[in-house]
């Protein structure tokens, strides 16, 4: 696929340079995008497109292979490269979130004859949001109590633009005192019992929505052992003072963290937030806004 990329980069090259010739010269046919690019639907899709580049299949494509992958763009209405990172988290673990282009290369080459869904199964209801992820929990354990809490006190947290988040600093200390309790947690590849333990399934489930918004982790640690409620390589394991879930908000908008909880199933969503709206919901919300 690398090769594509270089062979359809020239040839389009070529054909920009010599006028009218591009939209029939580098269809995406023959340059191997079909599963993945149609010009009509990329020109429909992308207003700063329609303005920049007019409906020029070549000019189109190129924008697509040159730009379009590494920003996440949808080149047809058979391939969203979020949702098939979502649908495909062995990937996402495999891949991580530097080079989207992969995930296009991925579903050309070997996804779409394994038959990888590629598209939503339900579209969001919320224009705002980035990236939604839900995990698994048994409400009888006493871990339930420590990702329940956890998960409230990271709900709501704003990021500013450029600012840090610390997931190990907004679940504050985890001690008896602050409401957390003695659940089974890992130390040195063994099971231990210790305050706060189920914690660490707040924060994976956070990773791997903070992955599907394209955010990169400042800091993030694997466990010492495996874990069930997020596949091998996308957990985030949290020691008090050692290892923590950090990330910095890459965005020129703020962004919410939402986390809640129901029936077992835990929650978290990253948001942007509008400027102005900002004060108003912190206000009524009580919600914690990094600066």
């Amino acid at each position: 696929m690398k090769k594509w990329k270089k062979i359809a980069t020239l040839a389009l090259c070529i054909c920009v340079m010599s006028g009218n010739t591009a939209q029939a010269a580098v269809p995406a046919e023959s340059t191997g995008y079909k599963a993945v690019f149609d010009a009509q639907y990329y020109y429909n899709t992308y207003p700063d497109l329609q303005k920049a580049l007019g409906y020029d299949e070549g000019k189109l494509l190129n924008h697509f292979i040159t730009e379009g992958m590494d920003e996440g763009r949808v080149g047809n209405a058979a391939f969203n490269v979020k949702a098939y990172m979502k649908n495909n988290l062995d990937l996402l673990a495999a891949f991580g979130i530097r080079n989207l282009s992969t995930y296009y290369d991925h579903y050309i080459e070997h996804g779409k004859n394994e038959g990888r869904v590629a598209t939503a199964t339900l579209p969001s209801k919320n224009p705002n949001e980035l990236a939604v992820f839900s995990t698994q929990y048994n409400t009888k354990e006493d871990r339930a109590t420590n990702v329940e809490l956890a998960s409230q006190r990271i709900n709501g947290i704003v990021v500013q633009p450029g600012k840090t988040f610390s997931f190990s600093k907004s679940i504050l200390s985890r001690t008896t005192r602050n409401g957390y309790v003695m659940a089974p947690s890992f130390a040195s590849g063994r099971v231990v019992r210790s305050v706060g333990g189920g914690i660490c399934q707040v924060s994976s489930t956070l990773y791997v929505a903070m992955l599907l918004s394209s955010i990169p982790a400042a800091e993030r640690h694997a466990h010492s052992l495996p874990v069930d409620y997020v596949p091998k390589g996308l957990d985030s394991a949290i020691v008090q003072g050692v290892k923590d879930l950090r990330f910095k908000n890459p965005f020129d908008y703020p962004i919410r963290i939402n986390s809640s909880y129901k029936d077992g199933t835990l929650t978290v969503s990253i948001t942007k937030v509008e400027e102005e709206a900002i004060k108003e919901v912190a206000e009524r919300a009580k919600m914690t806004i990094v600066k």
